[in-house]
């Protein structure tokens, strides 16, 4: 080590041999007397040579030194000179500090599809959202509720004031549409979805009425003067609605049978008015599932069908060993059962652990009444930074992340291959190309050299440089410039997500201005004369929906594999069949089973989709452990917690749990949703205790939290720029939340506005 960690000063190589002499100075003198000692001699060095102290310095040496400097201070070291930028952006180094900055377990490696650990860096800190951009206030009640069209253009806003608002997302933001629903009878809105091509808004809202469960779902039409194309009776009203395609729309009804006994229809309908005929069908029956306990299906979603052929797994798939693993104590992974001083230990934590539990007073229904009753909990788990929690993932959905890069890698290496067409040196760029592209997650983690773990949090402090190991090559590039274009950019592009998100908001954008009614090229009929190719361009669906079984509060996840309903017949897809061939749904006896069940245990308060439609997210508020149900009506208490549970579409199972996300205060019977939204790196949630939250997708940590003066209800990323986020809140305001980088932009943007209008004025 040749840093004095008193003074800061570094001795410069060619005096090593004087090291044990200034060391005594300082020993002797005092550290003011080895300053001017060392300081005099570093004066006399540069004279000699012409060198500072830092030009002898190896690069690993550097490098050392910085593994003690925060991020932060490692990019102001790389705007002093060239061989400091170089050295700064050592990809190792940045592993280090990501790992050590955002407090992520070792054991986690890069993200797929990843390959330079200081872009991941940028990526959390620079382009999360984060600052408090746009603050609307033009709603005069809570806002429910906020969803985004697939372009990014828009994004629509439901509130108890009773208005369904539209607004153009770009900056600034402006109201675009808006229509009252309580001149259709309607007490407010609650949910809002735009169909695929963004032609079409589907709003729906509940009735007036104090105890009213009945709701109805409009739709409206996003070209021309926002006109109302259809409305269809939904209830209970929580079921929300959800469309099937582009064109047709998927509602629900209760239907009572007997005490506590009911079924609840499924009911596909067109979307728009619009008929070429009498003949032709607006509304049918699809399904119809038995209900008991007071239950009801609510809260629909489609999915797209990422199985070629019928699941064969238990339809209650979600079992124990199905779910993510517990750990078990044994010798590997607890010491304590070897040894007798550890295990002394062990109990003295066990016994903190204990007194650290707190109880909570719940009303509870015990032998035929209610009875207050004093339940154990969870103590809340505090940390200096307020974001602690993190998803814990299976080993499953690790495996899934491989095997989705895998696919992916092997896709643009069949893309570059065919566009190579055999042109010299091509095979081996793209072997290099391939190599750079398929670094696996393990190759990229550390093994500490002092204590050989994997997992080792902070290289057993002693810095990077730790057992005479050495770093890899600073990165081959002259990086002397910034996104901003302050500095002068030289060699490769070292932002090339930046490239992709453009080419990817051209494509949608250019998507996006398709005609009403237009299909989409996956949902389109073939024009080829094969048939055997049609079913390959109609793929089933999942049908989700939660339910409740033991009790009525919904608890579990039903998922139904829906047949394709679309038929070609002549030049044209058809949908329904016609009004003399629809039965509603009346072709068969009885009620249709559900294909899969997850029991979640505790109430469930919000459901998200994936873009891929591989993973469902769930906010789900549990109930106490080992809660025996003896009325469906009283159902157990529920936790102030909510926690974020992954569902993995393909294996039918729970893949990755996330404990005391963020607060709920609000009991059973008051309960409400709290929506959430996932893009392809990001999850995002709101929450009771007035802020929404933020993680990241495959790390599983909590990034930012977004504070509001109310509870926030619902959040939404932007497809086309998941660099913004907006939040709604019972505070009655809506809040674009944008990336450093993204603020930056509109900042600058202004400022050029400003000195144009100077220069005009």
């Amino acid at each position: 080590m040749f840093v004095f960690a008193d003074t800061g000063c570094v001795i410069a190589p060619n005096i090593f041999e004087d090291i044990e002499i200034r060391i005594l100075l300082c020993l002797i003198h005092g550290k003011q007397t080895a300053d001017v000692v060392i300081h005099r001699e570093s004066m006399e060095f540069e004279k000699e040579t012409g060198l500072s102290m830092w030009d002898t310095l190896p690069d690993d040496i550097i490098l050392h030194i910085f593994s003690f400097l925060s991020p932060f201070s490692v990019v102001r070291m790389s705007e002093t000179c060239r061989r400091m930028n170089e050295i700064a952006f050592d990809e190792q180094l940045w592993r280090q500090h990501f790992y050590q900055y955002y407090r992520i377990p070792r054991s986690i490696g890069i993200a797929p599809g990843k390959t330079s650990w200081l872009q991941e860096f940028k990526r959390l800190y620079y382009h999360t959202p984060a600052v408090k951009g746009t603050i609307i206030k033009q709603h005069t009640d809570q806002v429910l509720h906020v969803s985004f069209s697939h372009n990014g253009k828009m994004f629509a806003t439901c509130s108890k004031d009773g208005f369904i608002k539209v607004w153009n997302s770009k900056y600034p933001v402006k109201l675009k549409y808006k229509y009252d629903m309580r001149t259709l009878t309607w007490k407010y809105t609650q949910f809002s979805q735009f169909n695929r091509t963004d032609t079409l808004l589907l709003v729906s809202g509940v009735h007036f009425g104090s105890h009213s469960t009945s709701g109805e779902i409009a739709v409206f039409s996003l070209k021309g003067d926002f006109d109302l194309q259809a409305r269809v009776i939904n209830k209970p009203y929580d079921v929300f609605g959800t469309w099937y395609n582009d064109n047709y729309l998927l509602s629900g009804n209760l239907h009572l049978t007997g005490p506590l006994q009911s079924y609840s229809s499924i009911i596909l309908n067109k979307g728009f008015q619009d008929i070429a005929s009498e003949h032709e069908s607006v509304v049918m029956g699809l399904y119809r599932f038995e209900n008991q306990n007071a239950s009801s299906i609510r809260t629909l979603l489609v999915a797209k069908c990422l199985t070629d052929s019928e699941s064969e797994l238990d339809p209650n798939c979600d079992t124990p060993e199905n779910s993510i693993p517990e750990k078990r104590d044994t010798p590997a992974n607890n010491p304590a059962i070897c040894c007798p001083v550890l295990a002394e230990a062990k109990t003295s934590e066990k016994s903190a652990e204990n007194a650290s539990k707190k109880v909570q007073q719940v009303t509870v229904y015990e032998n035929g009444a209610l009875r207050e009753k004093l339940i154990e909990v969870d103590a809340e788990v505090k940390n200096v930074h307020e974001i602690n929690s993190t998803i814990t993932y299976s080993q499953a959905y690790r495996d899934a992340e491989e095997d989705i890069a895998s696919t992916s890698v092997e896709m643009e290496t069949k893309s570059d291959t065919e566009s190579s067409n055999g042109a010299s040196g091509s095979s081996a760029d793209l072997k290099m190309k391939t190599m750079k592209s398929t670094v696996s997650m393990k190759s990229m983690e550390g093994v500490c050299t002092e204590c050989t773990q994997t997992d080792c949090e902070d290289h057993c402090n002693r810095g990077m440089y730790t057992s005479g190991s050495v770093f890899g090559y600073p990165l081959q590039s002259n990086i002397l410039f910034s996104r901003d274009g302050s500095h002068v950019i030289e060699g490769k592009n070292p932002f090339p997500e930046e490239d992709n998100r453009q080419s990817n908001r051209k494509q949608q954008m250019d998507c996006s201005e398709k005609p009403v009614g237009s299909e989409d090229i996956s949902d389109a009929p073939s024009t080829s004369k094969n048939s055997s190719q049609l079913p390959c361009q109609f793929p089933d669906k999942y049908l989700i929906f939660t339910r409740g079984s033991e009790t009525f509060t919904p608890h579990q996840i039903g998922i139904k594999r829906m047949k394709s309903l679309e038929k070609v017949i002549g030049d044209k897809v058809q949908v329904m069949p016609n009004v003399e061939e629809n039965l509603h749904g009346m072709d068969h006896q009885g009620y249709d089973t559900v294909d899969h069940v997850i029991d979640l245990h505790g109430h469930i308060i919000g459901l998200s989709l994936s873009p891929d439609d591989r993973y469902l997210y769930v906010n789900c508020r549990q109930w106490p452990k080992n809660y025996s149900i003896e009325n469906p009506f009283y159902p157990p208490p529920i936790a102030q917690e909510i926690d974020i549970h992954v569902i993995d579409l393909m294996k039918m199972k729970r893949v990755g749990t996330m404990h005391q996300a963020h607060k709920a205060y609000t009991s059973n019977d008051e309960c409400f949703f709290i929506f959430l939204d996932v893009s392809n790196e990001y999850v995002a949630s709101g929450a009771e205790d007035k802020h929404g939250y933020i993680w990241d997708r495959h790390y599983g940590i909590c990034l930012n939290k977004f504070p509001h003066n109310d509870v926030v209800n619902s959040v939404a990323f932007n497809p086309s720029d998941p660099e913004t986020l907006v939040t709604v809140s019972d505070d009655q305001s809506i809040i674009l939340w944008r990336s450093r980088n993204r603020d930056k932009q509109i900042r600058t943007q202004e400022i050029r506005g400003m000195n144009s209008m100077c220069a005009n004025s």
